[in-house]
């Protein structure tokens, strides 16, 4: 068997001499410009320009007049944007690294067989009637084993048929055009509508003075006046209505008549053609001579791991201290109890269940004696204490319910929820009853319809039940060897309206034993302005009666900003503790496939592709479906913890989540941080902002 990735090797023997050059500028905000001003240079001087390591980096030699005449041109154009800039120096003391190699090449050289690369692409398009499948790319840059590298990953779009311009003529009010996500027509750029800028003919002229692009102009220049534009991304790009095409997401399909699960069937894609159309891309790559044969384990062997080579241990610990493997979790949960039981239901005392049912679901005459047979294989008993119908889910309703059953003589342990709605939805019965429920800590379980009549999830209901209600159904047979505690460090973030950045609703750390079992989490329940934790914050979640003198590994739900690192290990330091900081990065990081006889198939759930000494790439959990490719994490971490302790800490937890039989994609330690913090921004958190009980199951 061969393990290899859609990672590539440059060809460094083909790479132009490159020329760095820093911006002068009179402030330090220099990263806001730094790629457009690039865009600029190659749209001025031709040739190939990127924005790499707060550089501009290119293959031309630039003369000062050069410069001179672009800048004046641009604070005349973009006064705004550019009234900071003062000019453009060649830094020659400045070495060109591998990772400014290998941004050139994916920033740059790619530019010039993005026509072709699409070309290729738009054959392996699917038609859905009123939307269509597109198949797209993307390139990174990155560095293995200090060589500059790049990955090429392919993505699916489904894109409405009608364009955004037919769509918006046919909406009343322009406001309901917001948050759709569109892409321009002419690049890959794609983020949601963020506002409605206004009509052509109040922007015509600034618009035009924007771009470079002929095309673009001639599209502004031959648009009418009433043309509708739009601002879109964070970033506040303007775009007339008809540069633009509507991307669809899932939650799109009932909105736009599209069949969601037909367009969900072919919107994944199978490990053998994933490979195939990355090849077809890589191909085109080498005819120019920018890469090399991708990385595999056959030639580059010392990049490669697996869960032996980490000593990785699927198993876990049940009643009795008995050891069972993670994939016959049921069958060691049935023979042996849950690890640790709570002291409320000792002598077969049972789990109260309450319940809410709202109107037009489904019958409870199956699920409800089906639920507690499951709860009986994994020891418990259950008894149903009180079902209130509700006739609307009013935030009114829905507490009156919960309030009657909170005063029933056997007062429930948990209390189920059954509604006919959409829990992703603003405004749902799931918010409303999630706010009152773990507003006033009382353990709880949303059921939607479409669960009710399925089976299987029965399994995955039993142990969230379980796991709300104070039980541990297991935990790791094998302690981690390096860490006394787990913590999972998460930010609450929420865009600013009508502002760039963000406002940091609060900062959550979920603590953990060693072996995986929860010791408590803790919210910081303040606002938090900017991008980082404040270091009193950092602190407070980190007190001196818990963490002095213990190896904590610290897993953070991206990436640390700001001074969070030299903060985390000062009080460190301070406490005598031992702080290992973990990166989990979840978003674009490139596939690992494995090659056995003769086929190209998912690889193996622990497989690691290893780029230095503190960074890697892990594949931590499979998808259930064989014609799914899984999506790996971006580990990052530094020394003196090692990359390979770092991947173990994050493979280990993602076999400790108790909502569900398969092991999750994220560490226990941050699984659920979106669901947490997403619920916290809406005021949804409970009144004991320090807790045991895993409220977010």
């Amino acid at each position: 068997m061969t393990t290899f990735i859609e990672v590539f090797p440059i060809n460094l023997s083909t790479l132009p001499t490159l020329y760095a050059y820093k911006l002068i500028i009179g402030n330090n905000d220099i990263s806001t410009i730094g790629w457009k001003f690039a865009y600029r240079l190659r749209a001025e001087l031709g040739g190939h320009w990127v924005w790499s390591e707060n550089k501009i980096v290119g293959d031309k030699l630039v003369s000062d007049l050069e410069i001179k005449n672009i800048v004046e041109v641009l604070w005349q154009e973009q006064p705004e944007v550019y009234r900071n800039l003062q000019g453009l120096k060649q830094d020659t003391d400045f070495a060109i690294t591998p990772q400014s190699q290998a941004d050139f090449v994916a920033f740059g050289l790619f530019s010039d067989i993005q026509r072709e690369i699409k070309l290729k692409l738009s054959q392996k398009n699917h038609d859905l009637g009123r939307a269509k499948i597109e198949r797209t790319y993307g390139v990174k840059a990155w560095v293995v084993n200090d060589h500059p590298s790049i990955s090429i990953s392919v993505q699916s779009n489904l894109i409405y048929k009608e364009d955004f311009k037919t769509y918006a003529a046919k909406v009343a009010d322009p406001n309901q055009l917001l948050g759709i996500m569109v892409e321009d027509k002419g690049s890959s750029l794609k983020d949601e509508i963020a506002a409605i800028t206004g009509r052509l003919i109040d922007h015509r002229t600034r618009l035009l003075s924007l771009t470079k692009k002929e095309e673009s102009k001639a599209l502004i220049n031959n648009a009418p006046d009433d043309e509708l534009v739009v601002s879109v991304g964070k970033s506040r790009y303007d775009y007339i209505s008809s540069a633009l095409k509507i991307v669809l997401r899932l939650a799109d399909c009932q909105r736009f008549n599209v069949d969601s699960q037909k367009a969900l069937n072919i919107l994944k894609i199978e490990p053998k053609l994933r490979s195939e159309i990355v090849s077809s891309i890589a191909e085109i790559a080498k005819q120019r001579n920018f890469i090399q044969n991708a990385y595999t384990s056959q030639k580059d062997s010392d990049l490669f791991l697996n869960s032996d080579s980490l000593n990785f241990s699927s198993n876990l610990c049940f009643g009795n201290s008995k050891i069972g493997k993670h994939d016959e979790m049921i069958n060691s949960l049935k023979q042996n109890g849950v690890y640790r039981r709570s002291s409320k239901f000792s002598e077969n005392q049972p789990i109260y269940i309450g319940i809410i049912r709202g109107s037009n679901t489904e019958s409870l005459e199956k699920f409800r004696p089906a639920l507690q047979e499951e709860l009986k294989k994994f020891k418990f008993n259950s008894e149903y204490v009180g079902l209130q119908n509700i006739q609307e889910d009013s935030r009114v309703k829905i507490e009156e319910a919960i309030n009657i059953l909170m005063q029933k003589e056997k007062q429930p342990n948990i209390i189920l929820a059954f509604f006919n709605d959409n829990s992703e939805e603003e405004g749902s019965a799931y918010d409303k009853f999630k706010s009152i429920t773990i507003g006033r800590c009382i353990p709880s379980q949303y059921i939607e319809k479409s669960t009710t009549t399925n089976t299987f999830a029965l399994g995955n209901i039993a142990l969230g039940i379980l796991g709300k209600t104070g039980n541990t159904p297991f935990a790791l047979a094998e302690p981690l060897p390096y860490a006394d505690l787990v913590i999972g460090l998460d930010v609450a973030r929420q865009k600013k309206k009508n502002l760039s950045g963000s406002l940091n609703a609060t900062a959550i750390a979920r603590i953990y034993f060693s072996n995986g079992d929860l010791l408590r989490y803790r919210i910081h329940d303040a606002p938090l302005e900017g991008e980082t934790i404040p270091e009193n914050v950092l602190q407070s979640l980190f007190p001196i009666d818990e963490f002095q003198g213990k190896r904590v590994v610290i897993h953070r739900d991206g990436l640390f900003r700001g001074k969070e690192k030299q903060v985390l290990k000062s009080w460190a330091k301070q406490i005598s503790a031992e702080f290992y900081l973990v990166e989990v990065i979840k978003d674009a990081v490139p596939r690992i496939y494995s090659f056995t006889n003769g086929e190209v198939k998912q690889p193996a759930k622990g497989d690691v592709f290893k780029l230095s000494d503190t960074q890697a790439f892990l594949v931590s959990s499979l998808p259930p479906f064989k014609n799914s490719t899984p999506q790996p994490l971006q580990i990052r971490t530094e020394a003196p913890f090692t990359i390979e302790q770092a991947v173990h800490s994050v493979l280990s937890l993602t076999l400790l989540h108790y909502g569900s039989l398969r092991g999750t994609r994220s560490p226990v330690s941050i699984h659920f941080s979106d669901k947490i913090g997403g619920l916290v921004l809406k005021g949804i958190k409970p009144k004991d902002l320090e807790g045991t009980i895993p409220y977010w199951l």
